[in-house]
């Protein structure tokens, strides 16, 4: 997402460690679950010397990137856009509606970008791969269609049944377990026949939903066919699903993570087999992840061996 967001290589892979930027974001991440329904009350404790922590490091970082690349932007005579912030920077200089006219406002465009963009991802790759090793079968079975599409099909193009053991991954943890705050409108509505008061702060939590009983059959299993055979009677309400969100905020890029993943999961059940370490059962990194807005995981250890043949 550094690439994608400022034109800017995190060299994680490269280096083999994390960004002491991304360090930050994490670390303030924990800070927004527990303040985010607070809005307000998050915003003055940041403005706090000394209290903003991790917060300030990743903002500054953010910032930084985002004012090289302004400088960047206006030295290049064909302007053309390469990157996110590139991108809004000319829908600015175009005058387009919606444009984000003020710093403060590309910053926070910066911010998110990396903390949606990155971090989410990722997470779910890990998640998949969890359930990949502790259910052979599922790993089996998509291998084989990644076998049979090589070859004839793009890497990037969506294969059935590994969407369907992503987007069941995606159902069994969501990667903002709680859910997106909004305020209803000034006169108020009614919720399943529940009068909500105008200008009322609501959240839709994905992960209670999703894991319910009265939407979908064995709600707490792994079962990837729900998505492919939905006549067998394993989804009651498609409609409960919704990890990116929906309505006008519903998550931007959505199909950038779709594509993503498939791209690293179709490549890794292409090359490896995978399994649980020894003596790693993988309870601990399942039952112990953290809400703090997005989901924060625990280690998970893993072994990728070479397939044979």
């Amino acid at each position: 997402m550094g690439e994608i967001t400022f034109k800017k290589d995190f060299r994680q892979l490269e280096e083999g460690a994390e960004h002491y930027a991304i360090t930050a974001m994490h670390a303030q991440l924990e800070q927004v679950g527990v303040l985010g329904a607070v809005p307000w009350l998050l915003h003055l404790l940041v403005r706090i010397p000394g209290l903003a922590g991790p917060y300030a490091i990743f903002n500054k970082y953010c910032i930084s990137q985002i004012e090289q690349r302004k400088a960047e932007w206006h030295q290049d005579a064909e302007k053309r856009p390469t990157d996110v912030i590139s991108w809004l920077l000319k829908a600015k200089d175009d005058g387009e509606a919606g444009a984000s006219t003020t710093d403060l406002s590309l910053y926070d465009e910066g911010r998110l970008a990396i903390t949606a963009g990155s971090d989410t991802t990722a997470t779910t790759i890990a998640n998949v791969l969890y359930y990949l090793a502790t259910h052979p079968v599922v790993y089996k079975r998509l291998q084989q269609e990644v076998d049979e599409a090589d070859g004839t099909q793009d890497i990037a193009q969506p294969l059935p049944y590994l969407e369907a053991v992503v987007n069941e991954t995606l159902r069994l943890k969501p990667v903002v377990p709680s859910g997106q705050w909004r305020v209803t409108p000034p006169e108020g509505l009614f919720i399943d026949e529940v009068w909500i008061p105008g200008n009322t702060i609501v959240v839709v939590p994905q992960y209670l939903l999703q894991r319910d009983a009265r939407n979908f059959s064995r709600p707490l299993e792994f079962i990837p066919e729900r998505w492919l055979e939905k006549d067998q009677g394993l989804v009651f309400d498609d409609k409960a699903f919704f990890p990116f969100t929906i309505g006008h905020y519903s998550c931007a890029g959505k199909q950038l993570a779709y594509l993503s993943m498939r791209i690293a999961l179709r490549s890794i059940a292409r090359e490896f087999d995978i399994s649980l370490a020894p003596g790693e059962d993988g309870k601990f990194f399942d039952e112990n992840a953290k809400d703090t807005f997005t989901l924060a995981l625990q280690p998970l250890h893993l072994v990728f061996s070479g397939r044979k043949g």
